[in-house]
């Protein structure tokens, strides 16, 4: 199976959902953090992923160093382009921007990169910073010039086109002139002159959906559909993300809103994640469902559980 799924910033504890064989692949769209350290601790979570047994197909996102400027890195053929590998961690492959690959008989383009807003932190406090964490002219020129007026089944990119960019879940108090937007100007062209069925990104810490346009985060869903995974929990009951808010449940008698039994049980957050009534759904025995809260009020750069 093939899976896709938003940042994940060197937490991978998703992927654990995922049933461990080397016939199975993640999508990551950028911002995996496997290349942030560049040191031992890179080498540790690389050792870790590798031998989870599953492939890991990453985009370059903001938050790592691109692949071709590692010396362990090489360039190979697969998927019917060029990919990264490191020939001690042969089940990270890093995709190459620009490159058209067939991936689950789909044609996909890769476009990764983007813009740190957090730069002149990063750069204050010692933190890794990429000078060239977005394309270049020549790597977006070439780009255009390939595939424009092509069908395309798929693009996968790390932010988006200017004219999807979420502004609602823009920092605060962060001065958006102040923000290069080159990379989601070029990515607007890319939408103007390729024909495509469906475009991933990430970047943005949200998920929604957008004409065709998908942003990722926490979740994963099945690649080219719109089915989320795991479908069904460890017992075997179905997950219906975002079915009812917390108010239409959690009143003075707590009842599944479906069937009304009473033999359910409330689901809780981590603890830390959330602001407000740590409650993220609920599971009912009798529907042998799970149904998630959609109103969640989620920190900042919190992935939902459900």
């Amino acid at each position: 199976m093939i899976y896709v799924t938003g940042d994940m910033h060197r937490d991978f504890y998703r992927l654990n959902s995922i049933e461990k064989n080397n016939d199975n692949m993640v999508i990551i769209l950028g911002d995996a953090g496997i290349n942030y350290c560049l040191n031992e601790e890179d080498s540790k979570i690389k050792k870790h992923l590798n031998n989870m047994n599953i492939k890991l197909f990453c985009i370059q996102g903001n938050h790592e160093e691109r692949p071709e400027n590692i010396s362990s890195y090489k360039e190979v053929d697969m998927f019917g382009g060029k990919v990264f590998i490191e020939d001690e961690y042969p089940n990270l492959i890093f995709a190459k921007n620009g490159e058209l690959y067939t991936i689950d008989g789909k044609s996909v383009l890769v476009t990764g990169g983007a813009y740190s807003v957090d730069k002149e932190y990063r750069l204050a406090y010692g933190y890794s910073w990429f000078e060239d964490e977005q394309l270049s002219k020549s790597e977006k020129k070439e780009i255009l010039n390939k595939y424009s007026g092509k069908h395309i089944d798929i693009i996968l990119s790390h932010t988006c086109p200017l004219k999807y960019e979420p502004t609602e879940v823009f920092m605060k108090g962060l001065d958006q002139s102040k923000v290069d937007k080159s990379m989601e100007i070029f990515l607007d062209k890319i939408e103007e002159n390729i024909d495509y069925d469906k475009w991933y990104c990430g970047h943005f810490h949200t998920e929604k959906q957008i004409d065709k346009m998908e942003f990722m985060f926490g979740r994963i869903k099945l690649f080219n559909t719109d089915e989320f995974y795991p479908k069904y929990n460890r017992n075997g009951y179905q997950i219906i993300r975002d079915a009812y808010s917390q108010d239409e449940v959690m009143k003075e008698e707590v009842v599944c809103p479906k069937c009304h039994s009473k033999d359910i049980s409330v689901m809780k957050g981590d603890g830390f994640r959330i602001d407000g009534a740590d409650f993220i759904g609920i599971t009912c025995n009798k529907c042998k469902k799970v149904y998630g809260f959609y109103d969640v009020n989620y920190k900042p750069n919190c992935p939902k559980e459900l």
